[in-house]
């Protein structure tokens, strides 16, 4: 299979592109804010996306829940898994709106108007029942799947709107994000030591999850969704410290692609053809509802031009160090799974703006700034979030 690529001046562009965005746009009215754009965000997802949901139903809530997590931005932990704010924190205050609560913490409609963060950590595509069949331990695996998301924001509209007039107002006026998913179902198997093997049936159906909740919301009326493919697995540094002794690849994944360090045959036997087959059934969901913008959000691309070129976004270049966490066990990418970043004898960085990588599984705020901006100004979506903005 082809290792995805661009010319290096190419790579160059598109990286700096989404580095330098505007903060502001002259389009936008006069305080600043793009509101106007779109009444409310829904978002749903896993820890990538997670504002605090996690810790809101979880009685052992783990690291997340104790410093350094939240120091960047917030100065004290509020359930996001990094040190600071999260893609969709970048995308909420560029539409103007505040930082509302996740979905778990809204007490009244109040709570819900600008809309609602379903997102959950450790969620997955596929529901636990699934995995508990294939005799995987789901104790790490939130029984909030996206399906379940996907109910609660149904409770959330009937809460915002009675009548269905009413709802098919705020579902075309809305913005949509659905995920990423399929990073989870594809990690917490790996993790119990399956093999790429065993993972690789999983993408038809993990996918066809995905494009059945993208089909929910355009049949309740929404107008504008975005759905973020998956990152390269293979360049997750818990991943890689796990099969670090798997240098040879022996069907397993292991072997490294000379270009990045990452795990090519995770990426491109498993990122790659999530995102081909992604790809495919959102345009059938175009070609079947033309009047929806339905857009792609390639976080592959976007992940993959940082660890290749961190100097462009501002990251320590050196050898290995876009895939080393900020704050982790020690070892090998500093990805050790037996002391996590919130224990004794952890190791953290000086400066986690120049890591792409927190704590080994999640990113730095200063990663998610520029994939929010790939994805707001282009040209990591199309058409970019803020587009709608400029008519």
């Amino acid at each position: 299979m082809a290792k995805p690529a661009l010319l290096p001046t190419t790579l160059a562009a598109a990286l700096v592109a989404a580095f330098l965005a505007p903060a502001a746009s002259a389009a936008l009215p006069a305080n600043g804010t793009a509101s106007w754009c779109y009444s409310h965000l829904f978002t749903f997802g896993d820890s990538l996306i997670d504002t605090g949901n996690f810790i809101h139903y979880s009685t052992a809530p783990g690291p997340v829940a104790r410093s350094p997590y939240g120091e960047t931005f917030f100065h004290r932990p509020t359930g996001r898994w990094s040190d600071g704010r999260l893609i969709v924190d970048f995308i909420v205050e560029r539409l103007g709106f505040p930082h509302w609560p996740p979905y778990l913490a809204g007490k009244s409609k109040d709570d819900f108007r600008h809309g609602a963060n379903f997102a959950v950590a450790s969620g997955t595509a596929l529901n636990q029942l699934l995995f508990k069949k294939k005799h995987l331990n789901v104790a790490q695996i939130t029984p909030y799947s996206l399906g379940v998301q996907i109910g609660w924001f149904k409770k959330v509209l009937a809460v915002l709107a009675s009548t269905e007039q009413e709802r098919k107002v705020i579902m075309a006026k809305s913005l949509f994000i659905v995920g990423e998913f399929g990073g989870n179902d594809y990690l917490h198997p790996l993790f119990q030591n399956k093999t790429l093997e065993w993972v690789r049936p999983l993408v038809p159906r993990v996918v066809r999850s995905i494009a059945r909740s993208v089909e929910a919301l355009i049949e309740l009326g929404a107008t504008t969704v975005y759905v973020p493919g998956l990152f390269p697995v293979g360049c997750v540094p818990r991943l890689l410290f796990l099969l670090r002794d798997d240098v040879s690849g022996g069907g397993c994944g292991g072997e490294r692609d000379p270009a990045t360090g990452c795990l090519r045959g995770f990426n491109e036997g498993l990122a790659v053809p999530h995102n081909r087959l992604l790809g495919d059934m959102l345009a059938q969901l175009r070609a079947a509802h033309p009047g929806v913008t339905i857009a792609y959000a390639d976080y592959y691309g976007e992940v993959l031009r940082l660890v290749s070129a961190p100097a462009l976004g501002g990251f320590d270049a050196g050898a290995g160090d876009s895939l080393r966490a900020c704050c982790g066990g020690g070892g090998l990418y500093n990805a050790n799974f037996t002391v996590l970043c919130t224990e004794p004898g952890a190791v953290q960085c000086a400066d986690p703006s120049k890591y792409l990588w927190w704590d080994g599984l999640h990113m730095t705020e200063a990663a998610y700034r520029i994939m929010a901006r790939g994805i707001l100004h282009g040209p990591f979506a199309d058409p970019p979030i803020l587009s709608r903005c400029n008519g």
